[in-house]
């Protein structure tokens, strides 16, 4: 027999759209930077697309990227295809601030979960019953199970103004450079849940050789610090951060340049929501002793290989 848990989740993975988005890396050298999708002016204290607030979330679909339609990185619902190059100029001062993605434009705006392709699809009283129920099954999941995580799962609630991370940090990277990564190869991400349905569990790749625009140079990473959540990104908080860590896969180096940033990585996390998934990406560095580390790691592993052949 079922239980009313596994119901709540099916019913609600089946039913809604799920969002959440990388909003910061905070480096091991004290830089932080925002995500490669964050745009200024995104509201970070509600939860409906109608309020713009879903605008700067990665859609990363496996079909849009081998089609050609969009970069690794996958593309927003307020200014499409991700073009990380413009997001790490800003940061480093190559180009004008006012270049990057706002959330400004009508696009940013979006109706709720548009199930019109679905099995009994449609407008008027359908799509009000089904919105009641989709409201029912929420409850249902905080009730029983106080968030998808119990109290760990409730992260930071964020009731602050509309995102402004972008023109802030404009700039800095000409300075300080790029964040680094943590000396044990990880990388310490702040996941941001927009609405209940846009939790964990999260993947991530990292991408060092082609600043984000070449699917094929990027490999699987292990996520260590996750969103918590069930199967299918969902749990019962909104507007709320997450601190993420990822490993990077031993041996990675960082070596693409983008504009005036050198020795750069690039990672994406999503989630696994039916609808998405939904997620963001980061740039990042290394530091020279994890980079002759990580080259070590090569070698070794070459010989090994050598030696059993």
């Amino acid at each position: 027999m079922r239980s009313s848990a596994s119901v709540a989740v099916v019913c609600l993975a089946a039913s809604v759209s799920a969002h959440g988005v990388v909003t910061k890396i905070t480096g091991a050298n004290g830089v932080e930077m925002p995500g490669l999708t964050v745009a200024d002016g995104t509201p970070r204290d509600c939860s409906s697309n109608g309020c713009g607030s879903q605008a700067d979330t990665a859609i990363i679909r496996d079909r849009e990227i081998n089609s050609g339609a969009v970069g690794p990185l996958g593309k927003t619902q307020g200014n499409g295809p991700v073009d990380p190059a413009m997001m790490i100029g800003v940061f480093m001062g190559d180009m004008d601030p006012s270049q990057a993605p706002t959330n400004g434009a009508s696009s940013g705006v979006g109706q709720e979960d548009d199930l019109s392709a679905a099995p009994g699809g449609g407008g008027g009283a359908a799509a009000s019953s089904r919105a009641k129920n989709n409201n029912r099954v929420r409850q249902l999941l905080s009730n029983i199970l106080g968030g998808g995580g119990g109290n760990n799962a409730k992260g930071t609630k964020t009731s602050g103004p509309p995102e402004s991370m972008v023109k802030a940090m404009a700039g800095a990277g000409a300075s300080a450079g790029l964040p680094t990564a943590n000396e044990d190869g990880t990388v310490d991400l702040t996941y941001y849940q927009i609405n209940q349905d846009g939790a964990g569990p999260t993947e991530a790749m990292v991408d060092g050789t082609s600043g984000g625009t070449d699917m094929a140079a990027f490999e699987e990473a292990q996520v260590t610090q996750d969103v918590p959540g069930l199967v299918a990104g969902i749990s019962a908080t909104t507007t709320s951060e997450f601190p993420v860590k990822v490993q990077m896969p031993p041996g990675t180096t960082c070596d693409a340049t983008v504009g005036s940033a050198t020795n750069v990585c690039i990672m994406r996390v999503r989630n696994n929501t039916p609808a998405g998934p939904f997620g963001g990406a980061v740039a990042f560095t290394q530091t020279p002793a994890a980079r002759k580390r990580a080259l070590e790691y090569r070698k070794k592993m070459k010989k090994a290989r050598a030696f059993q052949a």
